[in-house]
């Protein structure tokens, strides 16, 4: 299904493959390595700071030099906060304030140290490769004992598969290239945690389209179907920790929402610039998609989630019932349906505050697939969630007048005065 209508269509949670059309996966010996914590073997890519920062271009052979390096205007390292002045109306994601998730905040050169309160240090200029002989044309396995810490290492594969238990990844960079399978497929029981990590392409150091100074390129195509990567895909009971990453190029994010007391914990990320939307080869989703329903708890705060692309930004779209969704303090544009919160209007405490919908880009249909959030009666919230909109913008739904409006959870447009139901 081309997911031109924003929805799910047929596609199934497992196997991952299952939603996608076009080509076929490759059939190469899968590199076993019985990994060591912090292992050291193999070459090290070139300083980020050495590397072009100027627009996305085809590498010839993907490699250390094709590793995602950061603006030349963005700070070595993360600020504590926001410049004076910046706020969530007035900023935008890679605008130099550093407000929202960005190139500037996010993704393993912007490492600091104590990142998650590991005690490491930040990053130290340079990746280790995890092994030698890796190649985005070969899957690779990687096993680490139980609890370990993995920093500043370099993945790159058809498919990484990780094995092992409340893992803990920082400051890594995972790159490949596979339209019809995942870039990450994790084996964990518990929990999986990625902090300051980069997800992208091999084949490009810098999302196509996107120059650094917006938040996703705002015309197709950005990355080439066959130079894409489908997913990060947990196929176990494993909870996801996703702590500012920088994630582009790809389909989406097909992970566990969380079980009671366990939830899924989305903040600080820039997820942006999916792959090949020039074309309806697959659903471009952010967070998602989870098809299925019965999800939940999850929390989704304080993240950059803007692409062109016809389904949603925070796929939720099942007919089961969602439960303790808390999407929070966000900035989204773009998409089919920007926020799909079910398909039938069952979901029970949902709370959606605070975000900044953003004209920035275009959008195929609106923010909310089908004014389903749950509502008031069903322990709901919705509120303070408004509309940013300046001259120029992609999405000629609104005005500049419609700038600092609210928007309603029903009817779509610009209100002047905030949601009470």
């Amino acid at each position: 299904m081309s997911g031109t209508e924003g929805r799910p269509g047929l596609h199934r949670r497992r196997p991952a493959r299952a939603w996608w059309i076009g080509l076929g996966g490759a059939g190469a010996a899968v590199v076993t390595v019985a990994a060591v914590l912090f292992a050291t073997a193999g070459s090290t890519p070139p300083d980020a700071a050495a590397r072009s920062t100027g627009p996305a271009s085809l590498s010839a052979s993907p490699g250390p030099t094709a590793s995602a390096p950061a603006p030349t205007a963005a700070p070595a390292t993360p600020s504590a906060s926001p410049p004076a002045g910046a706020t969530a109306m007035r900023a935008r994601p890679n605008d130099g304030s550093g407000y929202w998730p960005d190139f500037s905040n996010t993704g393993y050169p912007r490492t600091p140290a104590n990142a998650g309160g590991l005690g490491k240090v930040g990053y130290p200029g340079h990746l280790t490769d995890y092994t030698t002989g890796m190649s985005a044309t070969r899957p690779l396995r990687v096993e680490y004992p139980d609890n370990s810490v993995v920093a500043f290492q370099r993945f790159l594969s058809l498919k990484v598969s990780i094995y092992g238990d409340n893992l803990t990844f920082v400051g890594c960079l995972f790159e490949g290239a596979d339209p019809n399978d995942n870039l990450v497929q994790i084996y964990s029981e518990h929990t999986i945690t990625f902090r300051y990590s980069t997800f992208k392409p091999s084949a490009y150091a810098t999302p196509p389209g996107n120059d650094g100074t917006v938040s996703s390129a705002h015309a197709p195509p950005g990355t080439p179907f066959d130079k894409s990567w489908q997913l990060v895909t947990t196929m176990k009971e494993a909870v996801a920790v996703m702590d500012h990453n920088d994630i582009w190029g790809n389909a989406g994010l097909e992970m566990v929402t969380g079980f009671a007391g366990r939830p899924s914990r989305w903040t600080n990320n820039y997820i942006h610039d999916l792959a090949d939307t020039a074309r309806d080869v697959y659903h471009h989703d952010g967070i998602g998609p989870q098809s299925e329903g019965n999800g939940g708890p999850m929390v989704i705060d304080h993240n950059t989630i803007a692409s062109l692309g016809n389904t949603n930004g925070l796929a939720l779209q099942g007919d089961g019932v969602y439960d303790r969704i808390a999407f929070t303090n966000n900035y989204v544009s773009g998409w089919g349906y920007a926020v799909s919160i079910g398909v039938k209007d069952n979901a029970t405490n949902i709370t959606v505050t605070g975000n900044v919908f953003s004209a920035e880009l275009s959008q195929l249909y609106g923010f909310l697939y089908g004014d389903i959030w749950g509502g008031r009666q069903r322990g709901s919230t919705w509120r303070d969630n408004r509309l940013q909109v300046r001259a120029g913008d992609g999405n000629k739904r609104y005005a500049p007048a419609d700038d600092g409006r609210f928007l309603w959870p029903s009817g779509g447009g610009a209100h002047a005065t905030d949601y009470t139901g």
